[in-house]
């Protein structure tokens, strides 16, 4: 049984790295049994070293970078990391599961996931500060500092002030509304027949998909203020999204 590397929060599911969430569709969707082992945030690299795990790159500078997700695959002896990575793995070492990246797909797949991650993370200011509040305590610090970067403005003075939220909120829907554009043909019609590639989901719905998860997780759940605005808009198609990727978003 593999076993999906990831970073409890005090959420709904307890993932809530969109990185993570894209391995645990793909291992959902390809019907391959797996096992969830928590790691603490703050405890990434040293765990990753710990478990012969190699890290996601070597930067510039020549340090190694140790991220989530990552996988131990006991029937191969196979330990890695870095979501694309790893979901390349599985497509070739179980040929007889759904493939998730099609070939030729590469271009569209990483122009995806630049537009996506800039549309989906202007909602950080909205879900920051219940996603600090669900971090254990040192990670909770860590955080806080990028949130409060993000903003401008210390936490609780976000909290007091009306007029900032909604600011990012505006921002947030404009950005998520030019997004819903993509999914629609020059004559306004829909394209998704179901999903982005056609009939077969692929990685492109796991760019998107894991977004979403992100938003839900880090919002406090589907009942939350934040999902509840975010899934409303443009007519609703993010809730629908959704509701279409939940069979596979089960967390073993």
């Amino acid at each position: 049984m593999i076993t999906l590397y990831d970073f409890a929060a005090n959420v709904p599911h307890k993932s809530v790295s969109p990185y993570a969430w894209r391995v645990r569709l793909a291992l959902n969707i390809k019907g391959i049994k797996h096992q969830t082992e928590w790691i603490e945030y703050t405890e990434i690299e040293k765990r990753s070293k710990e478990l012969g795990i190699p890290p996601s790159e070597i930067k510039a500078d020549g340090k190694p970078f140790y991220t989530i997700p990552s996988i131990y695959d006991p029937s191969t002896n196979t330990r890695i990391s870095d979501s694309l990575k790893i979901i390349e793995y599985l497509d070739k070492t179980y040929p007889d599961t759904p493939q998730i990246i099609p070939p030729g797909t590469s271009i569209l797949n990483a122009t995806l996931n630049w537009a996506i991650g800039k549309t989906v993370f202007t909602l950080y200011p909205v879900v920051g500060p219940f996603l600090i509040s669900a971090m254990p305590k040192e990670t909770s610090s860590i955080f806080r500092g990028r949130f409060e970067g993000r903003v401008g403005a210390t936490l609780e003075e976000f909290q007091n002030d009306k007029a900032l939220p909604e600011k990012f909120w505006a921002e947030s829907q404009e950005a998520l509304k030019a997004a819903s554009a993509w999914f629609k043909g020059s004559d306004g019609q829909e394209l998704l027949h179901p999903w982005i590639m056609g009939e077969n989901i692929t990685f492109a719905d796991l760019i998107v998909g894991s977004g979403l998860a992100w938003v839900v997780s880090s919002s406090g759940g589907e009942q939350s203020e934040v999902w509840e605005r975010v899934g409303g808009w443009d007519d609703g198609r993010w809730k629908v999204f959704w509701e279409k990727l939940k069979p596979y978003t089960a967390v073993y």
